[in-house]
C-alpha cells in the first residue's frame, strides 16, 4: 500500500478576514506634567491594536509555525488579546472586538496543554481564559467558559497541595501575571471562592521561593536566585518584575474588599511599585537588567509597558499615592510612545526569554502591544475620579445569540439557486434547535463538579 502523503507543515486557512485600513498616524508625542488627553489616547491605543492585527492578518496562519510570530493560545499571543480586550470596551470601532471573536471562535475557546499533566497546569496555556472570560462576561453564553472552567477546576488541588510538593506549580514569577488573574475573575464570575483560595496558596508559595524583600523584587526563577551578573551583583529581570506587578493588579481587580489575605497583596504592589519607581530612568523607561543599567544600556519597552500600567493601575485604584506617582506614570507612557515604529507596531521589545538580554529598536512582540494597549488603558483614566476595586464588569450591549435578529439581505442580493437552498437550511437550524434558554428556561444553568480533591495515578494496563 502506498504511503499516506505527509500533511504540508503550512495550512493556509486563516482566521475570519478582518479588513484593516490603519488610521493616521496620531500624534506620539505626549507631555511629561500634563495628564493626557483621552481622546488622543484612544487614538494612540486604536493605532497599535490595528497595527497588530494587520500584521497577524498578512501571516498565513500555520499549523506546525512558530508560536512567537502568529496567532496562538499561548502567552504570547494571550497577553495581546488581554489588552486588546481593554480596546474593545472604549473604542467604537469594530475591528477589535471582531478580531477577538474570530480568535475565540478559532480556538474553540479552549487552551492548549492538553498531552500531558504538566501542560493542564502550565499557568502560560492559562492566560488566554481572560479573553473567554470577557466574551463571556459580554454574552452570558456558558460554552464561552466551560473549557476554562473545567482547566482550572484541575488545577486547584494542585494549586493548594497539602504537604507541599517540593517543586512549585508556578515556578517562574512570569506564571503570576498568566493564571492567578484568570482564577481571582472567575472567582468573580462564579461566586466561588475556591479559585481564589487555591489561588492564593500558590501565589504565596511562589513569593516565598522567588521574592527578595530586602530588594522588592522578584527572581525569575529559582536558578537566579544565586546566579550573578558579570559585575557580581543579583539579576532581576525587567519584564519579569512587570509580570508580577502587572499581575498583582489584574488579580487585584476581581478580588473582594474582605478577601481575608488581600492587605498582602496591597503590601506586595506597593513595595515593589515603590522599588520599581525608584529604577525609572531618565527616558521614562527601564533598563531590562534593572539593578545594571550598563549590562543592557537600551530602553526596552515590554517591561516598561508593564511597569507604567501597573503604577497608572496603582493611581488610579487608590493604591499609590498620585502626587508621587503620577509623575512616574507620565513620563512611562511618553516614553513608551517614542518607540512607536512607522508601522505602528511598538519597537524595542525584548524577545522570548527568560533573563535581560540586548534588544534593538526594530524588536517586536505581540505580548509588547498587549503590555501597551493595558497601559494606554489606565492613562485613559487618569483624569477621571479613584475607582474602588473592585472593578466592575464591562458592560457593552452584547444581546445573546437567540435574541439577535437575522441580517437582512442587501438589496438586490437576494440568493438563488444553492445560496437560496443553503440559507433554509441554516435558518430551519436556527428555527428547530433545542435551546435551553428559550425551551427551558427554568432549568439550572450549568455549573460544574467538584473538583477532584485526591488524585490518584491508576496503574497502566498490561497490553
Amino acid at each position: 500500500m502506498a504511503p499516506l502523503p505527509l500533511v504540508p507543515a503550512v495550512a493556509q486557512a486563516q482566521l475570519r478576514p478582518v479588513d484593516i485600513t490603519l488610521p493616521p498616524r496620531p500624534d506620539l508625542s505626549f507631555a511629561t506634567d500634563i495628564v493626557p488627553d483621552p481622546a488622543r489616547v484612544l487614538a494612540v491605543m486604536e493605532y497599535a491594536a490595528l497595527a497588530e492585527i494587520a500584521d497577524l492578518e498578512r501571516k498565513p496562519f500555520q499549523v506546525l509555525g512558530r508560536s512567537v510570530d502568529e496567532i496562538t493560545a499561548n502567552w504570547v499571543s494571550a497577553t495581546f488579546y488581554t489588552g486588546l480586550t481593554r480596546v474593545a470596551r472604549v473604542s467604537d470601532r469594530p475591528e477589535p472586538m471582531r478580531f477577538l471573536v474570530s480568535v475565540a471562535d478559532h480556538f474553540n475557546f479552549a487552551m492548549r496543554g492538553t498531552r500531558s499533566p504538566k501542560g493542564l497546569l502550565n499557568a502560560d496555556d492559562q492566560a488566554i481564559g481572560e479573553l473567554y472570560q470577557e466574551l463571556y462576561v459580554l454574552r452570558r453564553e456558558d460554552g464561552y467558559i466551560m473549557p476554562t472552567q473545567q482547566r482550572l477546576d484541575f488545577s486547584l488541588p494542585h494549586l493548594r497541595a497539602e504537604p507541599q510538593p517540593a517543586r512549585l506549580v508556578w515556578w517562574w514569577c512570569d506564571a503570576l501575571f498568566m493564571a492567578p488573574p484568570v482564577l481571582s475573575r472567575m472567582s468573580a464570575i462564579t461566586g466561588d471562592r475556591r479559585y481564589l483560595d487555591a489561588m492564593d496558596v500558590q501565589w504565596w508559595r511562589t513569593s516565598q521561593a522567588l521574592y527578595d524583600p530586602a530588594e522588592g523584587l522578584f527572581f525569575r526563577d529559582p536558578r537566579f536566585v544565586t546566579h550573578r551578573s558579570d559585575s557580581g551583583g543579583k539579576v532581576f529581570w525587567s519584564r519579569g518584575n512587570g509580570w508580577v506587578l502587572a499581575g498583582l493588579a489584574r488579580v487585584l481587580d476581581h478580588m473582594p474588599a474582605d478577601y481575608p489575605t488581600r492587605d498582602r497583596y496591597l503590601d506586595q504592589f506597593r513595595q515593589m511599585a515603590a522599588r520599581i519607581a525608584g529604577l525609572q530612568q531618565s527616558d521614562g523607561l527601564w533598563r531590562a537588567d534593572l539593578l545594571d543599567v550598563s549590562a543592557f544600556p537600551e530602553p526596552e519597552t515590554s517591561g516598561s509597558a508593564l511597569h507604567t500600567y501597573a503604577l497608572a493601575w496603582g493611581v488610579n485604584h487608590g493604591v499609590l499615592p498620585r502626587d508621587e506617582y503620577l509623575p512616574q506614570v507620565l513620563r512611562g507612557w511618553a516614553g513608551l510612545n517614542r518607540h512607536i515604529l512607522p508601522n505602528g507596531q511598538l519597537g524595542a521589545v525584548q524577545k522570548t526569554g527568560d533573563q535581560p538580554v540586548p534588544t534593538a529598536a526594530d524588536d517586536v512582540g505581540m505580548y509588547g502591544t498587549g503590555a501597551f494597549l493595558l497601559a494606554a488603558a489606565e492613562i485613559m483614566q487618569l483624569a477621571q475620579p479613584v475607582q474602588a476595586l473592585p472593578v466592575p464588569p464591562p458592560a457593552l450591549p452584547a444581546p445573546p445569540a437567540a435574541e439577535r435578529p437575522a441580517t437582512p439581505a442587501r438589496p438586490g442580493t437576494a440568493p438563488s439557486g444553492e445560496a437560496a437552498r443553503r440559507a433554509r437550511e441554516m435558518q430551519a437550524t436556527r428555527d428547530l434547535a433545542y435551546d435551553p434558554r428559550v425551551d427551558a428556561p427554568d432549568l439550572e444553568r450549568w455549573t460544574p463538579g467538584p473538583p477532584i480533591d485526591e488524585w490518584t495515578i491508576a496503574p497502566r494496563r498490561q497490553p
